[in-house]
């Protein structure tokens, strides 16, 4: 029963993705062709982790006190009202006054109910004896980076196709997952806790005050700050340094993509995350420094990707051990508070080092402003990776209390 509740929840997450997906590039290349402007058209990319931050300080209180099937069902339908709400106002002369603000609203109520589905997630999976939670969550993400991949290639062709029919494709597949959901059953749900306490400075310092979940709330901080700043900035260097057509802009989302997929199959399909730690960590160092340092030290745009490529192979290691090992040192009836508290460190992360890391490659240039990220890379891993020689010298009384 339980595994098929996480099947069906891998489902629902996948079809949300691929509709998010196509959204969030063709959308602001969509915006672009209608206003001529570039700024306008770039802030719209902003919107995911702006929204990311908003929900993620309120929604912690909801998932750990309501229903998780009623919830991401109010998330979902609500969102597919917002994108029609969209395309309607797309016809009108000003629409670019609303245009903002909604993609905010709708990405706000989709990281809701992703949060909400995560958690849920996670709940199920770590009930199963016979599931990894670490090998599960790379289960899910093979599918959900497959859809993501497939969404970012085609969302401009679809939007260049179907112009703002295009947001309908977004708004069935928020209903198709209302009504998914809407099927589970009510008995399979998360423990609730009977704390009325909204997101409060309580919990950051509830959660830092751990010694254990204040590393993990730094190695996510350090992880916004590193993949996708890094993502981001891949792009303008190839289109700025290398001068790449679109093109190969196209193959640098692909090969990322694929690479990405490819990594979470092998994790789900074999005993990796089951090594020894030591070899985990050489492991990541070698994939995830390893591979920006290719990127920073690359002469030509084929070698840039193919670092890139190296480096994507060895994000879902550190991703998904931080998730899966978070995820067991929260205490009970807590699950969606503090992962609200991780999940905004990241966005905090993201948000402030990619106006850093600009002014690092105007005033620096590519090479040392990569080394500086991969240095940030070694201390992330070197940091959560130290968290499994600390659990090693608490005694077990110690960690059941907690629980």
């Amino acid at each position: 029963m339980l595994n098929n509740a996480v099947n069906r929840l891998i489902l629902v997450d996948t079809i949300n993705t691929l509709g998010t997906a196509i959204t969030w590039t063709g959308l602001p290349i969509f915006a672009l062709n209608l206003t001529g402007s570039f700024l306008y058209a770039g802030s719209l990319y902003l919107t995911e982790t702006i929204a990311g931050i908003i929900s993620t300080i309120v929604s912690g209180h909801f998932i750990d006190k309501v229903s998780s099937k009623k919830m991401i069902f109010t998330s979902f339908f609500l969102n597919c009202f917002v994108m029609i709400t969209l395309f309607s106002l797309l016809s009108f002369k000003h629409f670019i006054i609303f245009l903002f603000p909604l993609m905010i609203l709708s990405q706000s109520l989709g990281h809701f109910a992703n949060l909400c589905l995560e958690v849920w997630f996670r709940d199920l999976t770590i009930k199963d004896p016979n599931i990894g939670l670490a090998r599960a969550i790379s289960k899910k993400n093979t599918f959900t980076t497959t859809c993501k991949t497939v969404g970012f290639t085609i969302g401009p062709l679809i939007f260049g196709i179907l112009s703002s029919y295009a947001i309908l494709i977004d708004s069935a597949s928020f209903l198709v997952c209302a009504f998914l959901i809407m099927r589970f059953d009510e008995k399979i749900q998360i423990e609730h806790s009977h704390d009325t306490a909204w997101f409060s400075l309580a919990y950051l310092k509830r959660t830092l005050k751990d010694k254990i979940l204040r590393i993990y709330f730094f190695s996510h901080l350090l992880g916004g700050m590193i993949g996708p700043v890094m993502t981001s900035l891949s792009v303008y260097i190839l289109e700025g340094h290398f001068k790449v057509a679109d093109f190969e802009i196209s193959i640098f989302w692909l090969v990322g993509g694929v690479f990405v997929v490819l990594s979470n199959m092998i994790l789900s399909k074999s005993r990796i995350l089951s090594a020894s730690k030591v070899f985990l960590y050489f492991l990541t160092v070698f994939l995830v420094c390893g591979g920006i340092v290719i990127m920073g030290a690359s002469l030509s745009w084929i070698f840039f990707i193919v670092g890139f490529a190296i480096m994507t192979m060895g994000n879902p290691v550190i991703n998904n051990l931080l998730s899966a090992e978070t995820f067991k040192a929260i205490p009970p009836y807590e699950k969606g508070k503090v992962m609200g508290v991780m999940e905004a460190s990241a966005d905090l992360g993201t948000l402030s080092f990619m106006i850093i890391s600009w002014g690092l490659i105007e005033t620096f240039g590519i090479f040392i402003t990569c080394m500086i990220i991969a240095v940030m890379a070694i201390l992330r891993i070197t940091l959560f990776y130290s968290s499994f020689k600390i659990k090693s010298d608490i005694p077990i009384e110690n960690i059941t209390k907690n629980l």
